[in-house]
């Protein structure tokens, strides 16, 4: 099992844009504190577009075939750069191997 997430982008990685999709994904990782792997998946594959049925791997992993895709320590995935921005921002990164829970309570509600 890997030790910190692992985000897949595809060829344009951080030199797109800044609305492009795998670059927001990674500043918001970076900016909420997340170690993470980076994979460049789709070299040849540019865009994303006419991608059906092109990407295997990706979809086997994620159940769609479009990036970025974010795998977590546990396997499970996050597809979509809202989402993986979702998560950057909910998830509080913790010590290496690891990552705590997301919890709608509110700590000044005190104990139950």
């Amino acid at each position: 099992m890997a030790e910190k997430p692992t985000l897949y982008v595809c060829h344009i990685d951080e030199g797109g844009p800044k609305p492009h999709a795998c670059r927001r994904a990674q500043n918001a990782l970076r900016a909420s504190g997340h170690d993470f792997e980076k994979v460049v998946f789709a070299r040849g594959i540019p865009f994303g577009l006419f991608t059906k049925g092109r990407r295997p791997e990706l979809k086997a992993m994620s159940g769609q075939e479009k990036l970025p895709v974010l795998r977590l320590v546990d396997g499970t995935t996050i597809s979509g750069s809202a989402d993986i921005i979702a998560w950057a921002k909910a998830t509080k990164p913790v010590a290496p191997g690891g990552y705590a829970a997301v919890s709608s309570r509110d700590p000044k509600d005190g104990d139950d």
